[in-house]
C-alpha cells in the first residue's frame, strides 16, 4: 500500500513541475553587435508555436558618442516584409529600453530594427520570453 501511494506521490510530483516548463527565454539574434554611427542593426526572432504570449525587450547601452535614432518592433508572416508593431525613440542617456508584447502570437517572425543617428556607438540587444 505504501508503495502505491509512494508512486503516486512521485506521479504527481512530476506533472506539477511539467506545468510550469512551459516557459521559454531566448536572446534575439543579432544581439550585442556594435552599431555605430548612421547604421541599421536586425535583432531576429521566429516563433515556433502559435497562441503564446511573447514579450520581448530591447534594451541599447551606449558606448560613445550622441545617442539618437529609433527601435522599431516589426512583424511579418514571410520573414521578408515586416510592418511596424511599436517604436522605441533612443535618447542620449546611458540604456534606453522598452518592453513590447504580443498577446497571442499572431505572427511568425518579430524583428527590432534598430537605426543609429548622427555620430555614436551603441550595443542593441533583444530578448524574449514566450508563455502559453
Amino acid at each position: 500500500m505504501k508503495s502505491r501511494f509512494f508512486i503516486l506521490m512521485l506521479f504527481a510530483l512530476i506533472f506539477s513541475v511539467s506545468a510550469y516548463s512551459q516557459t521559454r527565454a531566448g536572446i534575439m539574434t543579432g544581439s550585442g553587435d556594435t552599431l555605430v554611427n548612421t547604421a541599421t542593426k536586425d535583432l531576429l526572432f521566429k516563433v515556433t508555436t502559435s497562441n503564446e504570449v511573447a514579450s520581448f525587450q530591447v534594451v541599447n547601452t551606449k558606448l560613445s558618442g550622441t545617442v539618437a535614432g529609433s527601435s522599431f518592433f516589426q512583424a511579418s508572416n514571410d520573414g521578408v516584409n515586416f510592418i511596424n508593431l511599436d517604436t522605441l525613440v533612443n535618447t542620449n542617456v546611458t540604456t534606453n529600453t522598452k518592453f513590447f508584447v504580443d498577446s497571442p502570437t499572431k505572427y511568425l517572425w518579430y524583428r527590432i530594427r534598430w537605426t543609429g543617428s548622427g555620430t555614436m556607438s551603441a550595443i542593441p540587444r533583444g530578448f524574449v520570453i514566450l508563455r502559453r
